[in-house]
């Protein structure tokens, strides 16, 4: 480690980025592939895909009237929502910057951790393009087990049990209990 103000040890990222204004273009090339190599790539990946569907739903939602005469729109909702996510995932993206910055060491990627980050994901987009023939008690169902095996990594039958639970519960407190109209199936539900 080199030595930093008043013979104090400076970290060595942190006086790499104090001193990068002297180097050349290949150092500090080098500098941002050492920090590529640091990040946490599957919490990149889930902060880039939050970006993404954030983009998706703000888009979306700027063609829905954002107020009406009785208040609050269709787009109200969505747009901010949109925004939030879009922000988060942003926080989420500059934390780990700041993580590997502060760190300084690099960390092996979990490959595993980014495919089962992806297949969290493949598995919404399926559910969201079932959402309508299906319904939204299968697709749910669906979600959850998805979810739970692949993210989780739990058994079939215990994914099972969590799903049936999940929907249901979702079922009589939306359908039943606040009588909000969610997309039935061809089974009615």
């Amino acid at each position: 480690m080199s030595r930093g103000p008043q013979g104090c040890r400076a970290h060595p990222v942190r006086s790499e980025i104090h001193h990068a204004e002297r180097r050349s273009g290949a150092a500090r090339a080098a500098m941002v592939v050492g920090l590529w190599k640091s990040l946490n790539k599957s919490e990149l990946v889930a902060a880039l895909l939050l970006i993404g569907l954030g983009v998706f739903v703000l888009t979306q939602a700027w063609d829905w009237p954002y107020l009406t005469a009785d208040g609050p729109g269709p787009g109200f909702f969505p747009l901010w929502i949109g925004i939030c996510i879009i922000v988060l995932a942003t926080v989420l993206v500059a934390l780990q910057v700041v993580h590997a910055i502060r760190q300084g060491a690099v960390e092996a990627t979990n490959w595993k951790g980014v495919l089962r980050v992806l297949a969290g994901w493949a598995g919404l987009m399926v559910c969201i393009a079932l959402l309508k023939p299906a319904g939204f008690v299968a697709s749910f169902l669906l979600l959850v087990m998805i979810l739970v095996t692949a993210v989780f990594r739990r058994t079939f039958f215990s994914a099972l049990i969590v799903g049936v639970c999940a929907s249901a519960g979702f079922w009589v407190l939306f359908v039943k209990l606040l009588q909000v109209q969610l997309p039935a199936g061809p089974w009615g539900f």
